[in-house]
């Protein structure tokens, strides 16, 4: 997997369909040179997880800038 600074990208799931490009309201993604690319300006909504059919991309809880070491999954069980 390839961390990015508010998501994660697996490119070996990842079909380079672009849905995660398509879906993103502030365009934040982009397919370049067969990768997803992750520019700023991502709100962390989650759509392009949500969209994404191969489960190639997951949306860190917080953006990597503001932790130390290894990014840290959202725990979907939280409720938050």
């Amino acid at each position: 997997m390839k961390p990015r600074l508010n998501v994660v990208w697996n490119e070996a799931y990842c079909k380079r369909c672009s849905i995660c490009v398509e879906v993103c309201p502030v365009q934040a993604l982009f397919l370049e040179k067969e990768e997803i690319v992750e520019k700023e300006g991502c709100i962390r909504c989650y759509q392009c997880e949500r969209y994404c059919p191969d489960i190639a991309i997951e949306v860190m809880e917080t953006p990597s800038m503001e932790r130390n070491g290894a990014p840290q999954k959202r725990s979907k069980g939280s409720g938050e």
